[in-house]
């Protein structure tokens, strides 16, 4: 799942038209293999986007992208984005730690899926430079 934070404003894990969500939903989706939705937060936009690619024994591999902007302007200003996982059922979950502080994947064993990983590649801004904090 998704969490996120606006400096200054409030913790939002659902998007309801509430509070100052204002527009939420699919602005694209084919019901399997992809799609893309906008979460539109005071000014904020979020993006989030997925594409699966079939295959293997369980379905096949999924990526995620978010992305965040202020409507009709540039960047976001500080914002915070938390991402969680959990197994149902019966699983394991361990952190994957890149130079000891950036969580860089998490590892687990579910039963429905058997070993995965999920990945998460360094934050990047516009034009490809990095993030103040990662």
């Amino acid at each position: 799942g998704l969490m996120w934070l606006q400096h200054g404003g409030s913790l939002r894990h659902t998007s309801e038209q509430n509070g100052g969500v204002s527009r939420y939903g699919w602005l694209m989706h084919d019901g399997e293999n992809f799609g893309v939705q906008e979460i539109r937060d005071e000014g904020l936009v979020l993006r989030t986007e997925f594409v699966k690619q079939p295959g293997g024994d369980h379905g096949g591999d999924w990526s995620w992208r978010v992305t965040a902007k202020m409507e009709g302007k540039g960047p976001a200003p500080l914002l915070s984005l938390f991402f969680y996982v959990a197994t149902d059922g019966q699983g394991t979950l361990r952190p994957v730690l890149e130079n000891g502080t950036r969580l860089a994947a998490v590892a687990g064993t579910a039963e429905e899926l058997g070993d995965f990983t999920l990945t998460f590649l360094p934050p990047t801004g516009e034009g490809g430079e990095g993030p103040k904090y990662a």
